[in-house]
């Protein structure tokens, strides 16, 4: 009987982090870029008991690999990441990453985040284009 307890508050447990993971997902899924994210549920055998009793824990969580939706903007600079691919920016802490495309040109040249952070070439030097030249 005292397994039947723990194995219904094992179930408990790991429906709470699913519930947790959605709720997270729902609230940031207006943030451009943001990457849903996902948890695996395993099962353990428990080899403390005589019988075999199996209880449901939560793995470990996940970042989802899908894409969402493309909204269409008529900034020429705001690109977007189609695939596993990432923005390098340089922040004061650091090289850091983001899918986040809407991109700002400053006077000079220098193409930036709205926040202000240069954005990175393949090199991991800032991305300079010419502020003079004609749009098209």
């Amino acid at each position: 009987m005292q397994s039947a307890f723990y194995v219904t508050l094992s179930s408990q447990v790991a429906l709470d982090k699913r519930l947790t993971t959605i709720a997270e997902n729902v609230a940031k899924a207006g943030t451009v870029g943001y990457r849903a994210t996902g948890v695996n549920f395993d099962t353990v055998l428990s080899k403390a008991s005589p019988t075999r009793t199996a209880y449901a824990t939560a793995g470990p969580d996940f970042i989802s690999r899908g894409s969402g939706g493309l909204v269409k903007t008529d900034n020429p600079l705001d690109v977007a990441v189609v695939g596993d691919a990432w923005f390098a920016i340089q922040t004061p802490q650091g090289v850091a990453y983001t899918r986040d495309g809407r991109f700002q040109m400053a006077e000079t040249g220098d193409v930036r985040t709205l926040l202000g952070f240069p954005v990175l070439d393949a090199g991991n030097a800032p991305i300079v284009l010419d502020p003079t030249a004609a749009r098209r």
